[in-house]
């Protein structure tokens, strides 16, 4: 009967639960819980936080530089934009392309559809906005340019969802996928003040990736594999290239609070967490694959990151997205 100050350190030992090591839970292998980031349920209530993440995503000459020098749209050309959201890359990517260009977007989500409709009408774009599931959607159209940001990575298939972009494309059409790959971002974050590599810890993160794509499909290194994909899907001219966005923040900007409050929330530091709260993600990482040490460590980094922000009111830092840019041509 040890005391009880001992079960966290047995349970760790173990590589069990708590509620395991005192019978709550049997110790069989618990089933398997499923990421929703690839559902309709999920992404409807994301509103927020897609305002709040893809305005610092872009520097916007990098994009004019891509339709100008690199892909070389200097027609009028039909976008379709999968997994839209409240169309963003279609707000940036327009300005860029020939007069005459149009912009459809599709997504599952109709309150983001509806955001997108609104935010094209009030800056007067030629926009239209297809409520919808990508997969399940038969165009009666074909396009010139098929592209999405930030969703493969989301996705349980990935590659069936790029073969249903390449569907959508006349011959001829750039495809064009944007991701993140999970490992550069996980490196990417620098607090100043802080240890950069306790920051940059995150040890255990690969089994719970890993346990997603054996599980579900899911892959968080999609983005450095989709230019492979698209080689095996038929694709010509397939090249890569990086965004050049890294966010430097600090006191002396102009929009410093506003910058700082949107990474802060997008990444859930403007709160600590309870201690139920904090179990419940233990146990959803011990689900995929993390020990309970893992999974407490980087509970603790996070609660670390978010105290830190709470306690000193001018914090500069410098985040790497790492968004790779695959595209080939049907």
């Amino acid at each position: 009967m040890p005391d009880i100050t001992y079960l966290p350190i047995l349970a760790e030992y173990f590589d069990v639960s708590v509620d395991q090591l005192i019978g709550i839970v049997p110790l069989n292998e618990e089933e398997y819980i499923a990421c929703k980031t690839g559902s309709k349920e999920f992404w409807k209530g994301k509103l927020e936080y897609l305002l709040r993440t893809r305005k610092s995503m872009w520097n916007d000459d990098y994009m004019e530089f891509l339709v100008t020098k690199v892909w070389k749209i200097d027609k009028p050309v039909k976008v379709l934009d999968c997994g839209c959201g409240y169309g963003f890359l279609g707000l940036l990517i327009m300005r860029y392309l020939a007069e005459g260009s149009t912009y459809t977007g599709i997504d599952m989500a109709k309150n983001l559809i509806e955001m997108g409709q609104k935010l094209f009408e009030a800056n007067k774009l030629p926009g239209e906005f297809i409520h919808a599931n990508v997969y399940d959607y038969s165009a009666t159209d074909s396009y010139d340019v098929v592209i999405c940001q930030a969703v493969l990575r989301h996705l349980d298939s990935p590659q069936s969802f790029l073969s249903k972009m390449i569907e959508f494309a006349k011959t001829g059409a750039w495809i064009i996928c944007i991701d993140t790959n999970r490992e550069f971002e996980s490196n990417g974050l620098y607090i100043d003040g802080m240890d950069y590599f306790r920051l940059c810890e995150h040890a255990g993160m690969e089994k719970h990736w890993r346990a997603e794509l054996e599980h579900q499909g899911r892959d968080y290194a999609v983005a450095i594999r989709n230019a492979h994909i698209m080689r095996k899907l038929g694709l010509k001219e397939v090249d890569v290239r990086m965004n050049d966005r890294v966010d430097f923040v600090t006191p002396q900007r102009k929009d410093y609070e506003q910058r700082k409050s949107d990474f802060v929330a997008y990444n859930d530091w403007n709160r600590r967490l309870t201690n139920e709260e904090k179990e419940k993600l233990v146990q959803y990482f011990l689900n995929h694959g993390m020990t309970r040490k893992e999974a407490a460590d980087f509970c603790e980094r996070n609660t670390e990151i978010a105290k830190f922000f709470q306690e000193n009111s001018e914090v500069g830092y410098t985040f790497v997205h790492g968004l790779m840019i695959c595209y080939g041509k049907k």
